[in-house]
């Protein structure tokens, strides 16, 4: 019921009737429900053409509000949205190189202390997004490369001690594809592809609706995938090259920094591009070309209705884009998706994982009586 009444920004009790082919009568029993505990509100619709105004029923944003948090190698990000899917804080911590994984444990947990702090409305739900594997059933963080010791961490038992809620965890690319299914670019799309890149490369491929996660909590690990033959001018002979050791933003911005003999970070590269810089501008459209290869193959396997390029790399724009929608139209022979950017920038994991949080949430089972 809130999932169509989400996406219909609003149904009134006839319409939710014919959406879930269910009787009014008994539809009226759950709505009446959910407005008696506060999370449905009944209003007046403002725009009617003819005849009395429809009641619309609504998702009550004091009714609570869900936390989302997003872990990379060097940053921790957080947004919270509340009942009604409206954002209300985003917040943004550093991590420094080398931390302790214990250290970066207690970060994540006083990056939820702060975005919660001063709010009155009840905590609802936590979704988590990690890099690497991870192990949805048993709400571990399986393995991630770039930070120390972080093997089989559980950080969903952890966070659901401390702060008494539902915590869910997922892969954070496969999280920027949910934020779009609910939020963004997918809206009402049923099959897309997010392609994501940071310190690894990895996609969220959304199939039928629904988000394609794995039998073991791995789908869209495409960053291993070694680049074959054809593939090797990028390389400049060399083998056992993988997407992410030459395509991920890491990668690009090593490449950046050797070629300009200069300390590069993301926003240096930004300001590069706006520049014009031929250096920086030809490593990023080499490593757009190699994102479009990437998607050619992902294109044939799903058949997708709209690519889109989520992360940091979806913030460099038309430099990005261009260079890998024409790599795909070449590969494709112009056979090809529709190809955008994400419009959430650096927060579109922790939009996802807040979004996990809300999509998992139900309202405490009573026995009613009908």
């Amino acid at each position: 019921m809130l999932k169509y009444i989400r996406a219909g920004g609003g149904l009134s009790r006839v319409e939710l009737s014919r959406k879930l082919d269910i009787a009014p009568s008994t539809i009226g029993i759950y709505v009446d429900r959910l407005i008696n505990e506060g999370f449905l509100v009944e209003t007046k619709r403002t725009a009617h053409k003819y005849g009395r105004r429809p009641m619309a029923l609504l998702p009550n944003p004091n009714a609570g509000h869900f936390v989302g948090v997003d872990l990379e190698a060097r940053n921790i990000l957080a947004v919270v949205i509340d009942f009604s899917n409206n954002n209300l804080k985003q917040l943004h911590r550093p991590i420094s190189k080398g931390k302790p994984l214990e250290k970066i444990l207690i970060c994540i947990e006083e990056i939820v202390s702060s975005a919660i702090e001063a709010d009155r409305r009840p905590l609802l739900g936590i979704g988590v997004g990690v890099p690497g594997t991870v192990d949805l059933e048993k709400g571990l963080a399986s393995e991630y490369d770039f930070i120390p010791n972080w093997k089989q961490v559980p950080l969903a038992e952890r966070l659901a001690q401390k702060f008494g809620v539902p915590v869910y965890l997922e892969n954070n690319i496969r999280s920027m594809a949910m934020a779009e299914l609910w939020f963004g670019q997918g809206i009402g799309l049923q099959n897309f592809i997010c392609i994501g890149a940071r310190t690894g490369v990895g996609i969220g491929a959304v199939v039928n609706g629904q988000l394609l996660q794995g039998a073991h909590g791995a789908g869209g690990s495409i960053g291993k995938w070694l680049l074959p033959k054809i593939a090797r001018p990028w390389c400049n002979g060399r083998t056992g090259v993988t997407l992410e050791s030459i395509a991920s933003l890491r990668a690009i911005l090593e490449a950046c920094a050797a070629t300009t003999r200069r300390k590069m970070d993301f926003s240096a590269l930004q300001v590069a591009i706006a520049a014009n810089e031929y250096a920086a501008m030809k490593i990023v459209s080499q490593a757009a070309e190699i994102h479009g290869w990437a998607i050619h193959q992902l294109n044939l396997l799903f058949d997708p209705e709209r690519i889109i390029v989520v992360g940091p790399l979806a913030e460099l724009g038309s430099s990005f884009v261009e260079p890998l929608a024409n790599m795909i139209h070449e590969l494709s022979q112009g056979d090809m998706p529709q190809i955008v950017s994400s419009n959430f920038g650096q927060y579109g994991g922790a939009f996802g994982t807040a979004a996990l949080a809300l999509q998992h949430w139900k309202p405490i089972r009573k026995q009613l009586s009908v």
